[in-house]
Parts: C-alpha cells; sequence; structure tokens
C-alpha cells in the first residue's frame, strides 16, 4: 500500500493548530520535526558539566543520531509538521483543503512563511520514518514519556507512561504539554479530583492518576480524542481513576475538582472563567497553558476581577502557562 507524507513548515505556534488540521483531516499519525527538541535532547544528554563546555555529549537510545546531524541549517524559528494519507485519498483536493485551512489558521495565529510539500511512501516506509521522530524522553524530572514500540526501563522513581503519536494532541513534546506536566507535578496532592479540559490524547489526565490524583475527568468536544483518550488510559492501566467523556467545562457540570487544568488557546481559557469558578472548590487550583505570550494578560485581566488569586506563571519558548488560586463557587 503507498501513503503521502505532507510536510508543512510554519512557525512554532502554529505547530498545535496545523496537527489538529491534519488530523481533523484524516492523517494516519502526525509527526512534529523540531530543532529545539533536538537541540533540548543534545543538552540534556551532556555527561557532565565538563563535557557541556567542551561540547562532547553522550548519544542515548531515545535521541536519533540522525536527527542530531539534521540540526545544523534548521530553521530555529519553524517546525515542520507532517501528515500522513493513504493512497485513496485526491493529493490535489487534500492539499486545496490544507491551503485553506492554512489561510484559516493564519487569521488568529502567526503561521509565518509556510511551505507545504508532500511525497510518496511504501507502507513499511511510512511505518519506519514517522517512528523514528519519537523516542522515550521526560516530560518532567520524573516522568518519562515511551511510545509502544521502543523499550524502557524506569529508573529510581521514574514513572513511565506509554503514549503514542496520532489520533489527538498530546504527545509531551510540545512546550504546553511540558509546562502543563511540570506544574501538576509540583502542584498535586494525593486524593486530588482533577478535571482535564480539552484532553486530547488523555496524556495529562494520566500523568495526574499516575501521581496521585484519586479521580480525573478527562473532557474533549472531539470524539476522536475521546476514543484515543479512553485507549490510552486502558494502556496505561488508569481507565479506574480518569473518566473520559465526550464535552468541555461548563457551569451546569456537576462536579468539583481540586485541580482544573486545561491546554488549550487563550480565547477559550477566558471564556471558561465562570466555569472554572462554578466547578472548583474553594482554594483549588487553575492550570492554563495553550497560551501565547502576546495573549497572557488578556488571559490574566479575564480571571482577576473573578476573585482569582495569581500564582505563577511560566514560560517557554513563545507558550505562557498561568497558575491561579480559585475563589470557589458563586
Amino acid at each position: 500500500m503507498k501513503w503521502y507524507e505532507i510536510r508543512i513548515k510554519v512557525k512554532r505556534e502554529a505547530c498545535d493548530a496545523v496537527s489538529d488540521m491534519l488530523t481533523s483531516m484524516g492523517s494516519g499519525g502526525v509527526a512534529i520535526e523540531d530543532v529545539n527538541d533536538i537541540l533540548a535532547g543534545i543538552q540534556n544528554n551532556y555527561k557532565d558539566a565538563k563535557d557541556k563546555e567542551s561540547g562532547l555529549y553522550e548519544y542515548y537510545d531515545y535521541i536519533d543520531e540522525n536527527l542530531i546531524n539534521k540540526k545544523n541549517g534548521m530553521d530555529e524559528e519553524s517546525v515542520t509538521v507532517k501528515g500522513y494519507f493513504n493512497e485513496n485519498v485526491d493529493v490535489n483536493s487534500l492539499f486545496r483543503k490544507i491551503q485553506d485551512g492554512i489561510s484559516n489558521i493564519s487569521q488568529f495565529i502567526d503561521t509565518g512563511n509556510v511551505d507545504i510539500s508532500y511525497s510518496e511512501m511504501l507502507e513499511e516506509d511510512w511505518a519506519n520514518n514517522w517512528k523514528k521522530y519519537y523516542k522515550p524522553f521526560s516530560i518532567t524530572e520524573n516522568v518519562v514519556i515511551k511510545p509502544s514500540w521502543e523499550e524502557y526501563a524506569a529508573k529510581g522513581s521514574e514513572i513511565v507512561i506509554e503514549m503514542d503519536p496520532g489520533m489527538a494532541f498530546g504527545t509531551g513534546t510540545h512546550e504546553t504539554t511540558r509546562m502543563c506536566a511540570f506544574l501538576i507535578q509540583k502542584y498535586i496532592k494525593n486524593r486530588d479530583v482533577v478535571i482535564d479540559v480539552g484532553c486530547g490524547s488523555g496524556i495529562l489526565s494520566i500523568i495526574a492518576s499516575k501521581l496521585g490524583a484519586e479521580k480525573v475527568l478527562a473532557l474533549d468536544i472531539d470524539k476522536q480524542a475521546v476514543k484515543i483518550a479512553m485507549k490510552n488510559c486502558a494502556i496505561n492501566n488508569t481507565e479506574d481513576r480518569v473518566q473520559v467523556l465526550e464535552g468541555t467545562l461548563s457551569s451546569s457540570l456537576d462536579y468539583k475538582a481540586d485541580m482544573i487544568v486545561a491546554n488549550i488557546i487563550a480565547d477559550v481559557i477566558i471564556n471558561l472563567a465562570d466555569a472554572v469558578v462554578n466547578n472548583a472548590r474553594k482554594g483549588g487550583l487553575f492550570i492554563a497553558s495553550g497560551i501565547i505570550k502576546e495573549r497572557k494578560d488578556d488571559v490574566v485581566s479575564a480571571y482577576l476581577p473573578k476573585g482569582f488569586k495569581l500564582i505563577e506563571i511560566k514560560e517557554d519558548g513563545e507558550w505562557v502557562a498561568v497558575v491561579f488560586e480559585c475563589p470557589g463557587s458563586l
């Protein structure tokens, strides 16, 4: 069977939106080629400070040497999002849909100088080609994300989560997901009740449950994401603590949480304020990311007048995550 690899080069802040677009168009998998991930992998794998100064580093199993060799000459402001479509797709029609989709995305996110291309490959080449970009990696100090086809033995207190890239956003490689994971680990307490808004693959729900949450409600408006999140919870043996439902946070939802997490976009986060108030216990925390730096003040100014207390602002690249203490129900 033949497959088409669609390559879309865009500015980093448009990565999520383009990935979601390809998924909604029926991509059989999404891979993201980002020079910053390569550089971070190298930076994290120096043997010691002396090696860091000299520029010497070790290659570990989860860093692909071919990717490291590609870092020179790559644009550090852009990423390449790759989607995979089977031979039955009409490539010309798909290209037009992608161009229209990029045009829509560019109305609210800076996509930069977009470059779209494609190539054909056999099924066995497709299977190996996109998998080589996804290796085990640490999303927090002691939480490791691994794909199903890679072996990885936990070291010490590490928590290993199995997560394959594919039909829903959230494999842990994006800055917003990493910041949310870090903040969940920093603030979560044993037996907390958590709501994950826009759960995507379910990665943050799984992390919360593995870090001690007693119960997690994972919500997404995308039916496919709900199915994938359920599957990932089963793979990671968290289905007894994580309930995945189609929908979003609303003031009518009868659910009280110690922590609410939303890794989406600024406009949606702003519109969630009243629902967060109604669904968070007094003194509970709201962790929000998916916010570009330019929208940080908009988000903060939407929450402070409603009685929220700003606890922390975290930045990674062009992205921001915020932590609020919730005032409790109105």
